[in-house]
């Protein structure tokens, strides 16, 4: 009860103190596009194209087609945003949750998945810089299947593909990674 009364009385003393007008104008407001008063800041800048992450996702959907395997397959920007998803005729539906989850792996731990599965199972600890990755829905795989899109020593983003053994998952994002990057 003490407590209370307490609480009570350090609100009607902060009220009396700070005029109203503090608590209605509430806190400052970001700048939104275009450096505007009033708005969000900004998004940041969208690290993977449409036409790129489509000619990702045609080359890994053909190589996973040339093994007989139905699969989705998930291509994020380095901002954790979803720029291309596929899911193939048939392709189990855990492949959907499979393909995402092993991109946001590869995204966050900036390797391979297969890097941390193996050293997870192994109980080994892994050496890597994790990734800061942007508010919102964060579900992970720690399975095979996820790498991380480099561009001129810079991870841009993570392909992830699920749906069939996961060695052939990671050959398939490789397929779509060997699509867009210059030999």
């Amino acid at each position: 009860m003490r407590h209370k009364i307490f609480l009570v009385v350090a609100l009607v003393v902060a009220a009396s103190v700070f005029p109203a007008t503090l608590f209605a104008q509430g806190a400052p407001e970001g700048r939104g596009p275009g450096g505007q008063a009033g708005g969000p800041p900004p998004p940041p800048p969208q690290t993977i194209d449409l036409a790129t992450a489509k000619k990702m996702i045609a080359a890994a959907e053909a190589a996973a087609t040339t093994a007989n395997a139905h699969v989705a397959i998930c291509v994020l920007d380095s901002n954790g945003d979803v720029v291309l998803y596929e899911r193939m005729d048939t392709a189990p539906s855990r492949a959907v949750t499979s393909a995402a989850g092993k991109a946001r792996a590869a995204l966050l731990f900036g390797i391979p998945t297969v890097q941390v599965s193996d050293a997870m199972r192994a109980g080994k600890p892994i050496s890597t810089t994790i990734n800061n990755p942007a508010a919102g829905n964060w579900e992970i795989t720690i399975q095979q299947g996820g790498l991380p899109i480099m561009k001129n020593g810079k991870m841009i983003g993570a392909i992830g593909a699920g749906g069939s053994a996961p060695a052939n998952d990671e050959k398939f994002a490789q397929a779509g990674i060997d699509a867009v990057t210059e030999h």
